[in-house]
């Protein structure tokens, strides 16, 4: 039985995950397995709660070094296919990365992973192995060479060449090819079958730092004396699993090998070969999952007795309907982000568009359709996912939803912790409209601190139901959609998306959390002129992504790990 290999962080979350805080690291050790080089580094820095921002700048934390960043699980399944042709389906679960300000890729340099989850890592890898080897042409995938005999330790150090690479993401040094090869011949030898030693030299691979960790050490940069910069396998790393969420192919480890990837210009180019691949596409779907919190329409339920246009299948539709919605923003009509509040049209298949009321688009799958002229409903804010999600299972949540909106959308400061002492009154009786249930926070003055600014953003949502279905009245009771966003009054949902959409605030908060995605932390002081930089693409590119993205993939804070001279 392959011996678990001991990981090295810790982390602990609270509050939904908006607020986390992580344990110190401990020293990286590998007993039992070749360990990967790791260098020791010091403690990675505390996470914090989502910055909320003033004027466009969130408030920097202190800088602190850098060093380790854990795989997500979505990057660990990736990496899984990018490197054995297989499928994930029935792969055991691993241990996720716990989200930070809602993002785990945020959460990744302050990740731990449990004796639990060393043992979830352990029948992942196993899994995974057995089925890369399961039949002769599975093999052919992985494996360079057949090899001829349990003695066959060419075959056996050729295979630790070519996948460790891939699997390490860098050339593997003399020590660790030696050790890797002895363990597949060793295994081979005692199963009697070569195959075996391969497979469990894979799994062993799996199960390395080298593989799960992302090592961010850097180098002394020789244009800039005092110093560091990330070196070409760490750039190469940190491109790919930011822009595919996945390892890097073939073409970034030669650049890499080549030492190319410390310039601005080669970055640059390879941000743009690597956003034109499929995996970018995927790579967002998690980004658009994390911003929105859409996850929880995979397993949407409502009452049919209260939601009669409920099905199963209706949550993973709406998800779907606003992945499409970001995805033909960004890469098929390179569009400006703010739009996405305001546009008319949305992709439906058969299930939705008869959900939304509109005719049935041709075939099976989704295809984008048009609201009609004077539609209630206008832009994300106005499809029934994005709504739902944020609801309770049988009533519509104005504070959940203007919380989203807030925070997520605009990066406002709320706090969410109640004051000590805070005395809950009970629930109103009777038939009541949202409004009036929640017009106790305003009579609380501790409630009222809180709620004011998230229920009257909310309320104005009310026309949309807990599953998203427009409606005129709440069981019979008129509906005031009046909503207050800032110091401004605005009339329902499409008044909000319009505010939202002209919101200062919108564009640096989306930024913060594709810098804090692709560093993963949320900027510190350090990054004080990359998050500028970013910023300033979003505007000039006129809300588009893609600048935005090459902007953070070549800013000095993704390129080089802090020093004490800063910048």
């Amino acid at each position: 039985m392959l011996r678990r290999c001991a990981l090295l962080l810790t982390f602990a979350a609270a509050c939904d995950g908006y607020i986390s805080t992580p344990a110190p690291l401990p020293a990286p050790d590998a007993p039992g397995l070749p360990p990967a080089t790791v260098p020791t580094t010091p403690a990675v820095p505390t996470a914090t709660p989502p910055r909320p921002l003033e004027n466009g700048w969130p408030s920097f934390a202190p800088t602190q070094p850098y060093g380790l960043r854990r795989l997500t699980s979505a990057q660990y399944e990736a990496s899984a296919v990018a490197l054995l042709g297989v499928s994930t389906a029935g792969m055991p679960p691993i241990e996720p990365v716990s989200a930070v300000a809602g993002f785990d890729t945020i959460g990744t340099s302050s990740a731990v992973v449990t004796s639990g989850g060393v043992a979830q890592f352990e029948g992942a890898a196993m899994f995974l192995a057995a089925a890369a080897f399961a039949t002769p042409a599975a093999r052919t995938k992985v494996s360079p060479c057949t090899p001829a005999n349990v003695d066959d330790v060419a075959c056996f150090r050729a295979f630790a060449t070519t996948f460790g690479r891939r699997a390490f993401r860098r050339a593997l040094t003399t020590t660790e090819l030696d050790r890797y090869t002895t363990l597949a011949h060793d295994v081979a030898t005692a199963a009697a079958d070569p195959w075996k030693g391969l497979e469990f030299a894979t799994s062993a691979f799996l199960q390395s730092p080298g593989f799960l960790y992302l090592a961010e050490v850097g180098e002394p940069d020789p244009a800039a004396p005092g110093h560091l910069r990330f070196t070409s396998d760490e750039m190469a790393a940190r491109l790919s699993f930011f822009l595919t969420n996945s390892a890097p192919d073939d073409a970034l480890l030669d650049a890499a090998a080549a030492g190319t990837l410390v310039t601005p210009s080669a970055v640059a180019a390879q941000t743009d070969r690597l956003l034109g691949k499929p995996q970018a596409r995927q790579a967002l779907r998690s980004f658009t999952t994390s911003l929105l919190a859409l996850d929880g329409l995979d397993g949407l339920s409502r009452p049919t007795q209260l939601f009669p246009r409920f099905t199963p299948t209706l949550g993973p539709a709406l998800k779907e309907e606003t992945l499409l919605t970001f995805e033909d923003l960004v890469f098929d009509r390179d569009g400006d982000y703010r739009e996405l509040f305001t546009r008319s049209s949305t992709f439906a298949n058969p299930e939705l568009a008869a959900f939304y009321g509109l005719p049935a688009p041709a075939g099976a799958g989704f295809s984008q359709v048009t609201f009609p002229a004077g539609t209630k409903r206008l832009g994300l804010l106005g499809q029934a996912g994005v709504l739902a999600v944020h609801d309770h299972e049988g009533t519509t949540s104005p504070t959940r939803r203007g919380l989203f909106v807030l925070t997520r959308l605009l990066c406002q400061p709320i706090s969410l912790s109640p004051p000590a002492g805070l005395v809950i009154p009970p629930a109103p009786s009777g038939v009541m409209t949202a409004r009036q249930r929640l017009e106790q926070h305003s009579k609380n003055a501790a409630c009222a601190s809180c709620h004011r600014s998230m229920d009257a953003v909310g309320l104005s949502l009310e026309r949309f139901d807990a599953l998203g279905v427009y409606r005129d009245d709440d069981r019979g009771l008129p509906i005031d959609d009046t909503g207050l966003l800032g110091d401004q009054t605005y009339a329902g949902q499409p008044g909000l998306a319009a505010l939202v959409a002209r919101a200062p605030a919108l564009g640096p908060c989306l930024v913060q959390a594709l810098y804090g995605s692709a560093v993963g932390h949320l900027p510190t002081e350090f990054d004080r002129s990359s998050y500028a930089a970013a910023v300033a693409a979003f505007e000039t590119g006129q809300g588009r992504l893609k600048p935005v993205l090459r902007a953070v993939a070549t800013s000095e804070g993704f390129r080089s790990p802090p020093t004490s001279q800063g910048p």
